[in-house]
């Protein structure tokens, strides 16, 4: 933790059975391990892949059923009468 311009340590009591090993990095263990394989497969059969993770596209478009129109008009507003008012 970093005060002014000097970083002090934090402390923290914790009880051993209450540690528990990060699961951050899980999920690229997994994909490595499955890259690794696919790699492999594709070495092995002669042709060239991408592991490159690819960005999820957009949703596919839909029309929405039963919808009606409803023409909304603006009420004119009159400065002067709500002026005249008063607070």
């Amino acid at each position: 933790m970093q005060v002014g311009n000097r970083i002090i340590r934090k402390r923290i009591h914790v009880r051993v059975e209450h540690v528990m090993p990060s699961r951050c990095t899980e999920e690229f263990r997994l994909r490595k391990i499955k890259n690794d394989q696919l790699k492999a497969d594709a070495k092995a059969s002669g042709e060239k892949i991408s592991t490159k993770r690819q960005p999820e596209g957009p949703k596919p478009g839909f029309m929405v059923e039963g919808a009606t129109l409803e023409t909304v008009t603006p009420i004119p507003y009159d400065v002067v009468n709500d002026l005249k008012g008063g607070y």
